[in-house]
């Protein structure tokens, strides 16, 4: 694992070191968009991304903020984003999406941003406080709080981190069986996983070249079970080195 250090916003140790060095030769960048267009930018100076290095990120980045001098270097690389069910055609709750930008443009009209510029992360931050919210009323409706005593009371400290929840068992357990479909998508849980057992999915954009410069350009779609498929578009994917050859994943001899 390579450490990106964001205080001194740079990389700790010698980036083309530790990439030449090791015996893959794919590269996951797990930042977010500023750190890594830092990082990027650094693996350019160094030589280390194009043909030989095969580099997937998970934050969109501005393409044309690099010097012309790197696109060849640039293409090929890869872009997992998640999204929401409404960019791969699966169900979403319409009603509720309508009614949470309805209330949006009515008190806060202002920092409203269409909805077809609504982040993705937004509705994901919605769909969670609306489990939330859904889980205290149950919580709070069920026997074992038909009492004087608050369903929401908590064991509090002086530390922010050492306060807790009383009933956070309860709360889990309901937590685990709470489902249902969300704006982003089908929302359910269990007691096996940290994510949603169903309706998550992602985006696989490649950097291809066109006239206009550089662009992310969507290649495949996660739909769940482990399933990828192409996209509407069947935009083929370019690999480093503009080629349509899958690269290696591994250094390889070269005479």
């Amino acid at each position: 694992m390579i450490v990106y250090d964001i205080a001194k916003k740079g990389i700790r140790g010698d980036l083309k070191t530790y990439l030449m060095n090791s015996p893959s030769r794919i590269v996951i960048l797990w930042a977010d968009s500023i750190s890594t267009s830092s990082i990027v930018q650094n693996a350019l100076d160094s030589s280390v991304v194009g043909p030989l290095f095969t580099w997937i990120i998970t934050s969109e980045i501005l393409l044309n903020s690099f010097n012309e001098s790197y696109y060849d270097d640039l293409v090929g690389m890869l872009l997992i984003e998640p999204v929401v069910a409404s960019v791969v055609g699966a169900p979403y709750n319409t009603e509720l999406l309508n009614a949470a930008y309805n209330i949006w443009q009515t008190y806060e009209n202002e920092t409203f941003p269409g909805s077809t510029n609504v982040n993705y992360y937004a509705l994901f931050s919605f769909d969670a406080t609306w489990t939330l919210i859904k889980s205290l009323e149950e919580l709070c409706s069920s026997k074992i709080n038909n009492s004087s005593s608050s369903c929401l009371s908590f064991n509090k400290s002086s530390f922010c981190f050492n306060f807790r929840f009383n009933q956070y068992d309860s709360l889990l357990s309901i937590l685990a069986r709470t489902n249902f479909l969300g704006v982003s998508g089908f929302v359910g849980f269990s007691n096996n996983t940290t994510d949603r057992t169903n309706g998550s999915y992602y985006i696989l954009k490649n950097v291809q070249a066109s006239r206009n410069g550089l662009n992310f350009v969507s290649v495949l779609e996660y739909v769940g079970s482990g399933y990828w498929r192409v996209t509407m578009t069947q935009n083929p994917i370019l690999w480093p080195g503009n080629s349509l050859t899958p690269s290696v994943d591994r250094a390889v001899l070269r005479g």
